[in-house]
């Protein structure tokens, strides 16, 4: 039913053709515009009028309402002119609850949050950025904490960051960039395995890690790893630092132990293990000691690190002398198995002597 007197939905008073005082139906009509129009709420949670309101302050009456407010629960409540105005929402209404720094809505049942707090099954989100089918969550920002909730706010106190990929063949990575070209990626990669790959150009990568997700054995596969020896006897004369030839490789990755110089060339700067040795053959006359010893760009032998000397009584195709150490190398250097044998010469038996290096992770 059209009701002549006042509008459809805020209830606004109609000038009337024959009515008196007109001014008073208009100035009423404007004190409603104000109190509906964009009405920001101080409170909602209060079921009675405040004791002390000031001039246009506005709530939203909660249930149980009181006192002036009886039975206008979800009203505004608006004080103007001295007096409470309880004037009921229409659905569509927006307000602004000041205490909760909210914008609400009247669905026409109930007041609710007029942007969604909860953010479900949304296709997009940018923060500072803008986010596409590529990139349905992007954000351009300086800084991201992650914290863990603490017991006191009723959490554990624990954070678990989760990541998840539907099988094993998928890949489950975080891959960094530089000007938005890849340099390194971490994580699991076509399998199981935990690795890391790094690239110089985000075109030709290298594996520096990997972790075995059934044993949680780690490799290195980039570094240098090598077994070699000698299957020939090895001449050394006598008072002279001699590299043994080793011409045989047990293993060789990476390939930087060559056979033809019998030398080792360190790829990387860092920390090398060596181990080096052999058993002595008689030539013509046991020498008086016999040295084994590690060369280093070509340099003899010349301290306690490099070199370790045999037992006082030598015995042929009985005595042997081995060393072992620890190496800080620059890119480049190269590493030797060396031989001595004093006053007199003798050879390195051939098949029982060994050469070998790794990088220290």
């Amino acid at each position: 039913m059209i009701d002549p007197e006042n509008t459809a939905r805020l209830k606004l008073p109609y000038i009337m053709p024959s009515q008196a005082q007109k001014h008073v139906t208009h100035n009423e009509a404007i004190r409603l515009i104000d109190a509906l129009v964009q009405p920001g709420i101080k409170d909602r949670d209060l079921a009675a009028p405040p004791a002390e309101p000031a001039e246009g302050d506005q709530y939203i009456v909660a249930q149980g309402a009181a006192g002036e407010w009886a039975g206008k629960e979800d009203h505004l409540a608006a004080f103007m002119d001295g007096a409470w105005f309880l004037l009921p929402p229409v659905t569509g209404m927006l307000a602004y609850v000041a205490d909760e720094a909210r914008l609400i809505a009247w669905d026409g049942s109930t007041w609710r949050d007029a942007a969604a707090q909860d953010f479900q099954n949304i296709a997009l989100l940018g923060v500072g950025t803008i986010a596409d089918a590529t990139n349905p969550f992007a954000a351009k920002l300086e800084s991201v904490l992650w914290t863990a909730k603490t017991i006191n706010e009723g959490g554990s106190g624990d954070l678990r960051y989760k990541l998840n990929k539907e099988a094993a063949g998928n890949t489950l990575s975080c891959l960094f960039q530089t000007a938005f070209s890849g340099r390194a990626e971490l994580g699991l990669v076509g399998d199981d395995d935990f690795s890391l790959k790094v690239s110089p150009d985000g075109s030709a990568w290298t594996e520096a890690m990997r972790a075995g997700g059934d044993t949680g054995a780690m490799g290195f596969p980039e570094h240098p790893k090598f077994s070699a020896y000698s299957d020939f006897d090895n001449y050394v004369a006598a008072n002279s630092w001699t590299t043994i030839a080793m011409n045989n490789a047990h293993f060789n990755d990476q390939g930087d132990f060559d056979a033809g110089t019998s030398a080792f060339t360190a790829p990387h700067d860092g920390y090398y293990v060596f181990g080096a040795g052999y058993q002595f053959k008689e030539n013509s006359a046991v020498p008086g000691a016999i040295h084994v010893g590690l060369g280093i760009n070509g340099a003899n032998p010349t301290n306690p690190n490099t070199e370790v000397q045999g037992d006082a009584t030598i015995l042929t195709v009985r005595s042997k002398v081995n060393i072992t150490r620890i190496l800080k190398l620059s890119a480049g250097d190269t590493v030797e198995a060396m031989a001595y044998m004093a006053a007199n010469d003798g050879y390195v038996r051939a098949d029982w002597n060994h050469f070998f290096g790794y990088q220290v992770p």
